[in-house]
């Protein structure tokens, strides 16, 4: 798909659906990758409650890589399949600062 197709697309469903909005709460990239990494098998309620109280316990990025696996799975574990999403947001966490500077890059290169 060429970009002014893909911009056409976006018009329409703009139009469509003008107050369209993701139902996850996030308030920048970094929470917004913690948010959808959390959503796998879990519904989009429950993540918008286990995440108000894990971004007050973890607030940064370098947070999530300094903490344990246990202590992110005991964070979520209301969240479905909470022992490999501790693991995974650990070894997220810890890749993006170690590659990227702790931050969540803009594009998938």
């Amino acid at each position: 798909m060429n970009a002014a197709r893909a911009e056409q697309i976006m018009e329409a469903l703009a139009k469509l659906y003008p107050e369209a909005r993701p139902e996850l709460n996030f308030s920048n990239p970094f929470e917004t990758l913690i948010a959808t990494i959390l959503s796998a098998q879990c519904t989009d309620a429950r993540v918008n409650i286990v995440t108000e109280k894990l971004f007050k316990q973890f607030p940064t990025l370098q947070s999530f890589a300094d903490a344990s696996e246990e202590e992110i799975a005991e964070a979520i574990k209301t969240c479905g399949l909470f022992h490999n999403k501790a693991k995974n947001l650990v070894l997220m966490a810890r890749e993006l600062t170690a590659r990227f500077g702790g931050e969540v890059p803009a594009d998938h290169d």
